[in-house]
């Protein structure tokens, strides 16, 4: 799978989000939008890609490439689009928490400089912050008068992860929208990757996975080569050694899902057993933590793993 498959920059098309693309065109087209609107949901349902056809969807309206707003379709040939993918857009600034870490207060400094300068032209301008659960106590202050006086032509849309807790001074200083896909909206958005970029698919059966989180998975099992047909502590060995090289805190949160997936399975089948194997499944994810957190030798790791799954071999 290339990298453009998992990148909403390159998601020209949306899907299953209509509804909420409607309420902000609408929102816009009226001349209420908020000053700041904050996304709620799920990482990977598709916030960041809702907001980037919005944005393109504002910007391109009076290119000959604008958006097509009845198949929601981003134009690729659109000048917004380009500069988009070429860096070079002055009215859009993006701000996101880099991997499994706080934003930087340095990052919202730079940001608040940014917005105190006139824009070159007389669009409005857009700043998209995105995993601001990530805003630590002093970057969220650092930001807050910013969001309280925003400036005639500055928006600024907040995309909230839910990975931890939001600062309540953040929240209280937005309109909120709630982002829900349900599990057939995500089964279509999935399907949509599998079938027209051709994807060949590791993970059968888990379209309860939002599709961000299935397209970084599904990568994920390439990049390992992680068969289908592993035992799980084969797949757990794998993974592990992957994330010692890379350091991806992806690849500990698809170990996860692989172990509650397999214990999901052993219960539904060993009901008489359910306290014992949900104790152990708890275990061997307390295991992966200590590793990651103690930073603990990989291989006393996975013989302590391999020990806890001969109970249910």
């Amino acid at each position: 799978m290339s990298k453009s498959d998992q990148n909403p920059f390159h998601s020209i098309k949306l899907i299953a989000l209509e509804k909420y693309f409607d309420e902000m065109v609408k929102l816009y087209n009226s001349g209420t939008f908020p000053k700041v609107l904050l996304l709620n949901g799920k990482k990977g349902i598709g916030k960041f890609t809702l907001t980037f056809h919005f944005l393109n969807y504002i910007y391109s309206i009076n290119e000959k490439n604008h958006y097509n707003l009845n198949d929601k379709l981003i134009d690729s040939n659109s000048k917004f689009y380009n500069s988009i993918l070429n860096q070079t857009c002055a009215d859009v600034i993006f701000l996101k928490a880099e991997e499994g870490k706080n934003i930087k207060i340095d990052d919202i400094r730079k940001l608040k400089s940014i917005l105190t300068t006139s824009s070159l032209s007389d669009n409005p301008r857009f700043t998209i912050i995105d995993e601001v659960e990530y805003l630590n106590v002093n970057s969220a202050n650092a930001l807050l008068k910013t969001l309280e006086e925003p400036g005639k032509n500055n928006f600024f849309i907040l995309i909230n992860n839910q990975q931890t807790d939001l600062i309540e001074t953040i929240s209280s200083r937005c309109l909120k929208n709630n982002i829900y896909l349900n599990l057939k909206q995500q089964k279509e958005i999935i399907n949509y990757f599998v079938e027209n970029k051709k994807l060949e698919t590791y993970l059968y059966d888990s379209h309860d996975l939002t599709p961000g989180f299935f397209l970084k998975y599904n990568e994920l099992h390439n990049k390992y080569k992680v068969d289908i047909k592993d035992n799980i502590y084969l797949k757990i060995n794998k993974l592990l050694h992957g994330y010692k090289k890379d350091k991806d805190k992806a690849v500990i949160s698809m170990t996860i899902f692989l172990i509650e997936k397999f214990f999901f399975i052993l219960i539904k089948n060993n009901v008489k057993k359910i306290d014992m194997l949900i104790n152990l499944k708890l275990s061997i994810v307390k295991k992966i933590n200590d590793f990651i957190i103690y930073n603990l030798n990989i291989s006393t790791v996975l013989h302590s793993i391999e020990l806890k799954l001969r109970n249910v071999r």
